[in-house]
């Protein structure tokens, strides 16, 4: 699925200006991306394990035969979040980043 072209009026109603709405949109598609990754190698690991043997042969064949679709871009994706107010942000302020830090001694 490819990306869709936007009015950028679109994006500006979601945030102050185009540039944070990029950036919310980025950081998204990073978070979607690296928790596919994830999950690829926690059923590579499952995989290894000898997990899979224990699954019905019928059940085995049944998804051999099955074409999988493309995966969604996490663009896209993180890009509808974005537009149907599903994805939350706030700026960190000077007092929360001081607070993590310890004092000096």
């Amino acid at each position: 699925m490819a990306i869709k072209t936007l009015d950028l009026k679109d994006l500006e109603m979601q945030t102050d200006n185009v540039y944070e709405a990029c950036l919310v949109i980025a950081k998204r598609a990073r978070e979607i991306n690296a928790g596919r990754i994830a999950e690829r190698k926690e059923k590579e690991i499952l995989e290894e394990s000898g997990y899979d043997q224990e699954l019905d042969i019928y059940d085995r064949e049944f998804m051999e035969g099955i074409e999988h679709e493309r995966e969604i871009n996490p663009t896209v994706i993180a890009q509808n979040q974005l537009l149907n107010g599903k994805i939350k942000y706030r700026y960190i302020s000077e007092k929360d980043v001081n607070k993590d830090e310890k004092p000096s001694e």
